[in-house]
């Protein structure tokens, strides 16, 4: 049985996708209302090593050996994957491993604006950040987000991520009535 990873599980978008959990559960930059994994626990936008590198890279090597190819392998979860610090180590390796298989990280967007996790996201394939609100007061209300956090600085960041990213970018808007 793995803890950091799981599925695969089918996804209209990528197919069998096997899934990466980077952070533990519910450690998050927001606190969306919509969240299907519950209230976030733990607000956060600080940066670690939440998980370690070589457990992921360990489960992932056990899996190769033993399973399929899946579709995808998604970087995904119970939290926001870009808080982990080894992220692009992680993409990294199993680019090095599986370079066939394409990988995709849903990302609630909020770190876009910081140049290291731009960097760290390069070599995916996909990367499907969510944009649920276009103004400040919007942004607060679904999302609920981890102190410090600006609208403005996200959607920086999201055109700067596009600008300097190859491969697909998919925009994740949720639709809320009543509240955007």
């Amino acid at each position: 049985m793995y803890k950091y990873i799981f599925g695969p599980v089918p996804s209209r978008r990528l197919g069998m996708s096997l899934g990466v959990d980077l952070v533990p559960h519910k450690v998050c930059s927001l606190d969306c209302v919509y969240c299907e994994c519950g209230p976030t626990t733990k607000r956060t936008l600080d940066r670690k090593e939440y998980v370690l590198y070589g457990k992921v890279t360990e489960e992932l090597d056990h899996f190769f050996i033993e399973n399929p190819d899946p579709d995808f392998i998604t970087f995904s979860g119970s939290g926001e994957p870009t808080l982990n610090t080894r992220i692009g180590d992680v993409l990294h390796f199993i680019k090095q491993k599986k370079p066939a298989i394409p990988v995709a990280v849903l990302t609630n967007g909020t770190l876009l604006g910081r140049k290291d996790v731009r960097d760290e996201l390069m070599e995916a394939d996909v990367v499907l950040p969510s944009l649920d609100a276009a103004t400040p007061e919007v942004f607060r209300r679904i999302n609920r987000p981890a102190h410090g956090l600006d609208l403005d600085e996200i959607l920086e960041g999201l055109v700067s991520f596009r600008k300097e990213f190859r491969g697909e970018m998919w925009l994740e808007i949720f639709i809320i009535p009543g509240f955007n």
